[in-house]
């Protein structure tokens, strides 16, 4: 009589479980056969069209609004959706206008260079 190594008899265990799980719930997951308690109405069956649509509709027309909701303002904007497009050019309010010559104080000196001036 040959015995099996204890990897075989690991897996063989294995095995027996889930076999006698999944049997235990082939044999105990049937519907239950009550009857609708008084005073609950019984409602007709729902058609597989109907319950497509709700269960199936519902949640991808939710997808397409939320969608819509993210993108419209890009695409009022007219910025490009696409991947890997140009960077749009960044907009200053109220600054200074392309052609226009910077303004010069009348107390700055030429010599200066700017920065925190700091003399020993």
């Amino acid at each position: 009589m040959t015995t099996l190594p204890s990897s075989h008899r690991r897996l063989a265990r294995r095995v027996g479980l889930v076999v006698s799980g999944v049997a235990a719930l082939v044999l105990t997951g049937r519907p239950a056969f009550a009857d609708v308690p008084d005073g609950w109405s019984d409602p007709e069956p729902v058609d597989a069209l109907g319950a497509l649509l709700l269960l199936g509709g519902v949640p991808v027309l939710l997808f397409l609004l939320i969608t819509l909701a993210i993108y419209l303002p890009a695409l009022v904007r007219g910025e490009r959706l696409a991947p890997g497009a140009a960077p749009i050019d960044d907009e200053w309010f109220g600054g200074p206008r392309p052609g226009t010559a910077e303004l010069t104080s009348s107390a700055a000196d030429e010599h200066e260079t700017g920065g925190a001036s700091a003399q020993w």
